[in-house]
């Protein structure tokens, strides 16, 4: 009798355990149910600017190149302003419901900051460039739908480029 409920008991321990393996393997062979939702896989994606100053003083910006690869960014915060200007940009990300993803502020590229170096000082100026190059990059898992550009001058935002994704 009670080696009747040993038994039994093993039995079901036996039957659990082959169904959670069996389970585990589909998943890891990629065999998945139709149950299963599919996610989109995380990109990284690259955006390369260029932006000039118009001869009316507005900056135009030009979406120069988009690349892509597969993966993830660990940390995608890079760049971020420093405090000398003030003047950066803005990065907005939206999503199909233009609720914002990410927000970042990077420095302006047509006033970029140089260190100088003197015998006995280090000085931080800031350059003035007609023309300059920049890149922005972030993780994208098929939620970003659209890209917005503001430039920040003295606490006024003004948006001088739009995208989508």
């Amino acid at each position: 009798m009670i080696i009747n409920k040993i038994i039994k008991t093993l039995f079901c321990c036996l039957l659990i355990s082959i169904f959670s393996c069996t389970n585990q393997l589909t998943n890891q062979f990629g065999i998945r149910n139709q149950n299963d939702t599919k996610e989109a896989e995380p990109k990284m994606v690259y955006l390369f600017f260029e932006v000039e100053k118009a001869s009316d003083g507005k900056e135009v910006i030009k979406l120069m190149e988009r690349k892509e690869s597969d993966g993830f960014f660990k940390n995608e915060e890079f760049g971020t302003a420093k405090d000398i200007t003030n003047s950066n940009y803005k990065i907005v990300l939206l999503d199909k419901n233009n609720k914002i993803c990410k927000t970042s502020i990077i420095d302006n590229p047509l006033s970029p900051v140089f260190e100088s170096y003197d015998k006995d000082s280090i000085e931080k100026q800031i350059g003035k460039l007609d023309k300059a190059e920049f890149f922005y990059r972030y993780n994208d898992n098929g939620n970003v739908a659209e890209m917005e550009i503001h430039k920040v001058e003295n606490n006024n935002s003004t948006l001088i480029f739009k995208l989508k994704l």
